[in-house]
């Protein structure tokens, strides 16, 4: 399992702001890195 995603515009490790459950089956990574954000998006079995 990652620890740490990856830029998609630098390629450096990107800090993790903010973490939370969407529902019983999805659960969210907000990134940010370049003053930019992104998600991660990671689906529960």
């Amino acid at each position: 399992m990652r620890v740490s995603m990856k830029c998609p515009v630098c390629g450096k490790e990107a800090k993790m702001i903010k973490e939370w459950d969407l529902g019983p089956k999805v659960h969210i990574k907000l990134y940010e890195c370049c003053g930019k954000k992104f998600r991660e998006y990671i689906r529960k079995r």
